[in-house]
């Protein structure tokens, strides 16, 4: 296959209906796929009509503008629609026997040189293909929310992925006006491993010493960044964070790699139905900050260095990755040069002690030298 022209959306919810909205104002012909005719109507009308309404009220496109982007896209209830389709990415619910069956229903109906990816945020690509014939058209495409907002789009390589599909894809994402970073089949695979492991370690401290808003101000303070790592968790949703939660530890907590324990915390604030309170303000003082932000840091530290050391991504694409994704001022390692590699040793040493972590090749035979930015 030459080019893309034809782009299918399985999942017509809020992070589907982004990509297809965002490649069909890139130029691409784009088909929605729900579950059944009344979905798809409410679903254009919310998110196409509903959001392209907003930017001609906005002054941000003229009503031609908005026409033109509307005419590109289509919906159908029908898997049988998206045969035409030269690119179909699942944008279903996390759940993964259900992105399996929409991938066996893909292979049924489209050609053998479409490209097939899920926008799954941690499950193994090279596990949800398995049924796939022809698995070297297939890969992952993960956006980050608000996607049509978010910048980076990490382009998933499993093993069987081909050449050709990897670079069709890698253009693909520019030509969406994203920045596009390689990762190889990772759980979580590069973006998502740094920010669980950091709301994880944070949310382990919740309680009487440290409510919400003090962790989110510890958070703020020591990645330098405006909203933090409470305040994240909140726009992404609690339920989404406490499931994502859970497939990293059972994907990585028995494995070379390590992953903390899923906060109790967490999993009872998700079942209560709310979002952190951020607005009581902080509680515990500035003398018992120490040691969140220690353990913060070093989760950071901890894990960045584990997917370089397997190589599931290059030191330059994290760091970018987790500047574009995350708006964090300077990216793991840079921060790591910054503080000085003794003090960051301290830091893992402390994580791996705590038992979050196993101990990284880098750090195991004392300081190293500092990173090669």
């Amino acid at each position: 296959m030459a080019k893309i022209e034809t782009v299918g959306i399985v999942g017509f919810g809020v992070m589907g209906a982004a990509i297809g909205l965002n490649a069909a104002s890139s130029g691409y012909r784009v088909i929605y796929k729900e579950l059944n005719e009344e979905l798809v109507r409410s679903m254009y009308d919310r998110w196409v009509t509903g959001s392209l309404e907003k930017r001609v009220a906005k002054g941000k496109m003229t009503r031609q503008e908005m026409d033109q982007i509307a005419g590109m896209i289509s919906g159908t209830a029908s898997y049988a629609d998206l045969a035409p389709c030269d690119l179909v990415i699942e944008a279903a619910v996390e759940k993964m026997d259900l992105k399996i069956q929409v991938f066996k229903e893909l292979d049924a109906v489209c050609r053998p040189d479409a490209i097939l990816v899920s926008n799954t945020s941690t499950f193994l690509i090279e596990r949800l293909m398995a049924s796939v014939s022809n698995p070297s058209r297939t890969a992952g495409l993960h956006y980050f929310f608000p996607a049509n907002i978010n910048r980076l789009v990490e382009v998933i390589r499993q093993k069987a992925t081909s050449d050709e599909t990897f670079d069709l894809l890698m253009a693909f994402a520019e030509k969406n006006r994203k920045v596009p970073i390689a990762v190889k089949d990772f759980p979580g695979f590069a973006i998502n491993p740094v920010f669980i492991s950091s709301y994880m370690m944070l949310d382990s401290f919740y309680g009487d010493t440290y409510n919400a808003a003090t962790l989110e101000h510890i958070s703020q303070r020591a990645l330098g960044v405006r909203f933090g790592i409470m305040w994240v968790q909140n726009g992404s949703g609690l339920g989404t964070c406490y499931h994502a939660a859970v497939s990293m530890n059972d994907y990585l907590a028995d494995t070379d790699v390590g992953y903390p324990a899923v906060p109790d915390q967490l999993k009872a604030q998700f079942e209560s139905g709310n979002p952190w309170n951020l607005e009581d303000g902080p509680v515990a003082g500035q003398d018992l900050h120490a040691d969140v932000k220690d353990r913060l840091l070093g989760s950071i530290f901890t894990i960045s260095t584990h997917l370089i050391e397997k190589n599931v991504v290059s030191m330059k694409d994290l760091e970018l990755g987790i500047c574009t994704a995350l708006a964090w001022p300077k990216g793991p390692f840079a921060m790591m040069n910054a503080m000085g590699m003794e003090e960051t040793s301290r830091l893992v040493r402390l994580t791996v002690e705590s038992g979050e972590f196993r101990m990284p090749d880098t750090f195991a035979g004392g300081t190293p030298s500092p990173w090669q930015l």
